[in-house]
């Protein structure tokens, strides 16, 4: 790797958080339409901890690239679980819609405090970026809506794709996207969908906000530790070269 490789980042839990995540908006949902339920994240969590299309990550689902068709899986999946937790069909249908709108809109989402200002160090570096992320169809909004959308040549979610990392396809149609460079490392926050799968595409992973310590992934514990931390590996791998 003796000159810049292409960064691939993951969106949620990387580039950006959402409070509670699903279940949080789950339980908001449940809050506003259904006061007094009673119920905790603790009741909810249980029941969503399978059931998305990237729980199934070994699928493609091409079926779900439309996303009207994506988003009647997922309110239906939704429904599933409101009932589950005792809620009338009603009021299932609603939290579920609730939970959609939720989902979509850009204000659900906040950026780490060394987001923007990692980017711009990166592209003015000039390294080239792109987003792969398991997300809903309305992702590239959601990036736009943030104000990322400058700093990536691309945003690839699944529900466009039809492919959920840690599917080796992913990140090959990422890489085509890039026109196939030479070297790329792909930024992320979970151990699997990122970093194993990055491994298994021939890819550098590297892992940020978590405590991972598989000795096959870069770490850094904030973005902002990005820049240094590629900075000295492609330093590295030049004067390796030279030898």
């Amino acid at each position: 790797m003796n000159q810049r490789p292409a960064l691939i980042w993951d969106f949620d839990g990387t580039l950006a958080y959402q409070e509670g995540k699903w279940s949080g908006a789950m339980l908001a949902a449940m809050n506003e339409l259904a006061p007094g339920h009673g119920l905790t994240l603790k009741d909810v969590r249980p029941l969503m901890h399978s059931g998305f299309p990237w729980d199934e990550p070994e699928k493609l689902h091409p079926e779900l690239t439309d996303p009207q068709a994506w988003w009647t899986f997922l309110e239906a999946y939704l429904v599933r679980v409101a009932l589950a937790l005792g809620f009338t069909g009603d009021q299932a249908q609603r939290i579920a819609r609730r939970v959609h709108r939720v989902q979509a809109d850009s204000r659900s989402y906040h950026l780490y405090p060394d987001t923007l200002a990692t980017l711009d160090r990166l592209k003015r570096e000039g390294y080239r970026m792109i987003i792969l992320s398991n997300h809903v169809p309305e992702l590239p909004q959601i990036v736009r809506g943030l104000g990322l959308t400058d700093a990536f040549e691309a945003v690839l979610g699944s529900a466009q794709t039809a492919v959920e990392k840690p599917h080796p396809q992913a990140f090959r149609l990422e890489m085509e996207t890039l026109g196939n460079p030479s070297a790329a490392v792909m930024i992320g926050d979970n151990p699997i969908a990122d970093g194993q799968g990055a491994l298994q595409a021939g890819l550098q992973p590297l892992l940020v906000h978590g405590c991972d310590e598989c000795t096959s992934f870069w770490h850094c514990g904030q973005l902002c530790e990005i820049p240094a931390l590629l900075a000295s590996k492609v330093q590295r791998q030049g004067n390796n070269n030279d030898d």
